[in-house]
């Protein structure tokens, strides 16, 4: 069970009242985007209550920042229909040094809260956005600007999105134990003190929950990602040495 913030127990309180909506008026309801951490709390509660009748929705499959629908019984709901819309932005950035923070910091200068929008996807012209549609229409009204660069901004059909490639390196690696503090040291070129040190200052997650146990063992298929450092996957184990050591491989997102 997971360890709820007091935030999330705010978000969960809320949930409730959807809930309550969706059995008692039999009407739909639909969230903002949920970072991955919220969904787990999401799903973990409308289990605990028995509730199936849900789906999580971001544009496409695979994306990180999702809807959440709960919908009543005898209701066939398709998300993909009125929840999400794609919005391509591009510019003329040949000679421009960008980054996914600089197109983040965009949108975020005009007024918006982040839960208004989800994936931020960027591309050899600029960057695509999913958004709701209730604020499609004032993104696509107000001029954009990255260092000083005016982008263009259309809606484009979901099924036209197409996924970047992400870029992955394997580490391979032997370790006496799946401790946390050892796969992050390895996983990203560093000292086991700097790794401990970035356990315990809360900089670390794994699965989308923070993390501040250095001997926290982890698992294959686990995602470990650590704020301004990246992203790790723990990949497969092919067994053991002669000395009793584990062979492991790590995805380094790049």
């Amino acid at each position: 069970m997971l360890t709820l913030t007091v935030e999330e127990k705010q978000f969960i309180s809320r949930l409730q009242d959807r809930l309550e909506r969706v059995e008692q008026r039999y009407q739909e309801e639909l969230t903002d985007f949920l970072e991955p951490r919220l969904q787990l709390v999401a799903e973990e509660y409308l289990q605990s209550c028995r509730f199936q009748r849900y789906l999580f929705y971001g544009g496409y499959e695979g994306a990180e920042r999702k809807r959440l629908l709960l919908y009543p019984e005898y209701s066939t709901p398709a998300p993909e229909a009125d929840t999400v819309c794609l919005l391509r932005f591009q510019g003329k950035l040949d000679f421009v040094n960008v980054n996914h923070r600089d197109f983040l910091g965009a949108v975020m200068s005009l007024g918006l809260r982040r839960e208004k929008f989800g994936d931020l996807l960027v591309n050899d012209n600029g960057f695509d956005l999913f958004a709701e549609p209730e604020v499609a229409g004032y993104l696509q009204q107000q001029p954009l600007k990255v260092k000083h660069v005016p982008l263009t901004v259309t809606e484009a059909a979901l099924e036209t999105f197409q996924p970047p490639e992400q870029n992955i390196k394997e580490i391979h690696i032997m370790v006496s134990s799946m401790r946390l503090d050892t796969l992050l040291a390895h996983g990203l070129n560093l000292s086991r003190t700097k790794a401990m040190e970035l356990i315990q200052s809360g900089r670390v997650k794994v699965n989308h929950s923070e993390i501040t146990e250095n001997d926290y063992l982890c698992r294959q298929d686990d995602l470990i990602s650590c704020r301004g450092k990246g992203r790790l996957r723990i990949g497969e184990q092919s067994g053991e040495t002669r000395k009793g050591k584990l062979r492991v491989c790590i995805l380094k997102y790049i």
